[in-house]
């Protein structure tokens, strides 16, 4: 028996580790195929001290990541072989948890903050309404089509646009699953105290351990392996993946898939046509497709096997688009004035959101290092603006249009820290990255736009990461990636395996009370 893994992102990761642990197969009777040269999907890292570090997306962790905590739980940590990953995670955070004093500062430098997050009456009331909707009344329909203008402008949707990273013209339906799924971070939303961050950068603290561990046992990666085609029994009620079609240095290859044999396939990816600028050019705009290409291949003609159509192309890129930038600086000046302006030592302060940004930049400041082997001396921190379509107030023209030099300065000056643009300058790199689908996940959609995990009717594929469907679970999370990877190996392998529940805020009396406190 062998498997084949499309894609090496944290779902695939998590797939070959879970199918060595909980289905008893041996390392080397699986194989992971990776389209680019890295591993780790979204959680992939690039550049270095002298070029600029490239951290291109990061996401939250928080305590009810069932699934990814108990996975953790198994692999050894970075920092320490003799822990696991969730040992250092916890240990960590017990030590140098957030602590979030300034999340929204105005043009001023003032912390914006208010009662009941600025949510009138009539807000709280469309919440409420929105989170008890059902999801068959919410497919296709926007977050904008249950909210008055002025609830937008409020310091709750700052501070959850911010950090779930949906917009108001996205799905209803995610926002509902969102509110349900996090109602017990709602209380410490501002301060972000609930939730977790790793040791160090997702790459080195999760996706690097897992690789080892997997290499340990033998698991086989073919980096640069475009997966492009996915070959089927005819049949129509039942079907069977027969073999699978891959390109690696300009060689084509076909393998065959035994009816024992199982496929798990990666089908999208929130960093597709990723773009790379520099401190002298912004990040040139590509669109190559090969992302979704097999999602798109295997959907044609089959029902069950979701429309990437709705995720996807470049109609979708004006709502979908983000762009991030990491900063790697050798002088000390920036982080003294942001320690002086939040009131917090570098690393503790979580998220800082200039609130009248045209951009809405959002920043963060790592704890030092935030990489493995980040060299004495050198401190990196990362941004990133949910509409960098629009013009800068100081720099006159889109972010997508700007160099490194240029978002940094613009991000300075919102800052208040015009005066020693120079000298900051002087002494950072920053590297602007583009990722055109970045919010692809939160776009409206129907149920059978994404795939079940397992199909009905499949013998041995399955469906993993973020745009694979589950009941109730939330994309854009490390969970949802994790969860589907257990899911498609229990069932395909037919394990007995019982997954832990998807965490639903509506049903903790705890979790209902802490948000009737901030709210009511």
């Amino acid at each position: 028996m062998h498997a084949h893994i499309v894609g090496s992102g944290l779902a695939g990761l998590a797939a070959a580790v879970y199918l060595v642990r909980d289905g008893g197969m041996s390392g080397s009777d699986i194989t992971i195929y990776e389209a680019g040269n890295g591993l780790g999907g979204a959680m992939g890292i690039a550049g270095g001290p002298s070029s600029g570090y490239i951290l291109p997306t990061g996401r939250i962790f928080e305590a009810e990541y069932r699934c990814t905590l108990d996975l953790l739980s198994h692999i050894p940590a970075a920092s320490d072989p003799g822990i696991s990953v969730k040992d250092e995670i916890l240990d960590f955070n017990a030590r140098h948890g957030f602590r979030d004093t300034a999340h929204i500062i105005d043009r001023d430098g003032k912390v914006v903050r208010s009662s009941h997050y600025g949510l009138s009456v009539r807000d709280r009331l469309d919440l409420v309404l929105l989170a008890l909707t059902p999801e068959a009344m919410l497919e296709g329909r926007r977050i904008e089509a249950h909210f008055g203008e002025a609830f937008f402008r409020t310091e709750f949707w700052l501070l959850w646009t911010t950090i779930m990273g949906c917009l108001p013209q996205h799905s209803a339906l995610e926002m509902r699953r969102f509110l349900n799924r996090f109602l017990h971070l709602l209380p410490t939303l501002s301060d972000m105290t609930m939730m977790y961050r790793t040791r160090y950068n997702q790459y080195d603290a999760i996706a690097e351990p897992l690789v080892r561990w997997l290499r340990e046992r033998d698991v086989r990666f073919l980096a640069g392996a475009w997966v492009h085609a996915i070959g089927f029994t005819p049949s129509a009620a039942e079907f069977s993946a027969t073999s699978l079609a891959y390109e690696r240095d300009g060689t084509a290859t076909q393998v065959t898939i035994a009816p024992k044999d199982i496929v798990l396939v990666t089908n999208g990816s929130q960093v597709a046509d990723l773009s790379v600028g520099s401190m002298t050019e912004p990040p040139r705009a590509r669109s190559d497709g090969r992302s979704w290409a097999l999602w798109e291949s295997l959907a044609a003609g089959r029902s069950g096997f979701g429309n990437p159509a709705a995720f996807f192309g470049a109609r979708h890129v004006p709502d979908t688009q983000w762009l991030s930038f990491t900063v790697t600086t050798v002088e000390t000046r920036f982080f003294a004035l942001m320690t002086k302006l939040t009131g917090e030592e570098p690393g503790r302060g979580g998220l800082l959101t200039l609130r009248d940004s045209n951009w809405l930049i959002t920043l963060t400041i790592f704890h030092q290092p935030e990489l493995i082997g980040q060299p004495a001396g050198t401190r990196v921190w990362w941004g990133y603006a949910l509409y960098p379509d629009r013009p800068g107030n100081w720099v006159a023209k889109p972010a997508l249009a700007c160099s490194g030099a240029e978002i940094l300065q613009e991000t300075l000056h919102h800052l208040g820290f015009g005066h020693e643009t120079d000298a900051i300058m002087a002494g950072s790199t920053c590297v602007p990255c583009l990722l055109p689908y970045a919010g692809s996940v939160w776009l409206p959609r129907g149920h059978a736009d994404r795939p079940r995990v397992v199909p009905a009717g499949s013998t041995n594929i399955g469906f993993i990461g973020q745009f694979a469907e589950m009941p109730l679970e939330t994309v854009f999370t490390m969970e949802y990636s994790v969860r589907s990877a257990r899911m498609a190996v229990a069932t395909l392998l037919g394990l007995d395996v019982e997954l832990p529940s998807v965490y639903q805020g509506q049903f903790d009396p705890h979790a209902l009370y802490g948000a009737l406190k901030a709210l009511a």
